[in-house]
């Protein structure tokens, strides 16, 4: 087995596992590379096995995070180390490195300050799609923005919460050029759909506290810039989620 079929069968045995934390956990996996480090020394365990070190190399702000998990690691390791005549699994080490050459780009970036400035620089970089979950949109210098990717022709969806703010603050209105849902949360109380997230192109996401109003930039709030693919596609999955709702509920009504 290669190094490379190595880890990427580590990969597959996390993400059929029922750890709690195996997405975050495999989103590190593949920013590393996979060595094998064989040794002179006789394990004394089986007749003629020497030692082999599993070496695990990641960027060297990523190694406090990753060894937070080693002990489990070190188990899925032990469990899918080919069975030969020459070596013995011995264990795991968790070393500085760069990232591999196939591995996507990954970052976070967490703003407090000039959030509205940081949405539209990331809707002016979108090229393809912008799927829009949002308990309140009445910002029109957004809007603004929004309005002229598609008229660039790109795939743009917003879902919202069906309120009034929504309905009676905003001076436009988001279904003359948008697909647009509103989607009511039926409970014993009246609630309301409290998503705040923008996903661009499905390898970017917006989230966090910052609803798309004017009133929101006065306010103390964060939002994350999310660059991962699999995080994006995690959110679509919930995006998706919530259109198919308010799709049922149209027809309801």
């Amino acid at each position: 087995m290669t190094e490379k079929q190595y880890k990427e069968l580590l990969i597959a045995t996390i993400k059929m596992s029922e750890h709690e934390e195996k997405e975050h956990i495999i989103s590190l996996l593949k920013l590393v590379t996979v060595s094998f480090q064989k040794e002179f020394a006789f394990t004394y365990h089986l007749p003629d096995h020497r030692k082999e070190y599993i070496i695990i190399s990641i960027i060297p702000e990523k190694i406090p995070e990753l060894k937070k998990y080693e002990n489990y690691l070190d188990e899925m390791c032990a469990e899918i180390y080919p069975v030969n005549d020459d070596y013995e699994y011995w264990g795991l080490a968790i070393k500085p490195g760069i990232l591999p050459a196939d591995s996507e780009e990954v970052s976070q970036e967490i703003h407090f300050e000039h959030i509205q400035a940081e949405i539209i620089e990331e809707i002016r970089d979108a090229k393809y799609v912008i799927w829009i979950a949002m308990a309140w949109f009445t910002n029109p210098t957004i809007h603004a923005e929004i309005l002229k990717k598609k008229r660039q022709g790109l795939d743009i969806v917003i879902i919202i919460d069906d309120n009034d703010r929504n309905r009676n603050d905003a001076p436009f209105v988001l279904e003359n050029n948008f697909e647009t849902y509103r989607i009511e949360i039926k409970s014993l109380y009246k609630n309301i759909m409290h998503d705040k997230f923008c996903i661009i192109d499905l390898k970017t996401v917006l989230h966090g506290t910052f609803n798309w109003t004017v009133a929101a930039n006065y306010n103390k709030e964060t939002m994350s810039i999310d660059r991962n693919r699999e995080t994006a596609e995690t959110f679509a999955d919930e995006f998706l989620k919530l259109k198919r709702v308010a799709i049922r509920q149209q027809f309801i009504f």
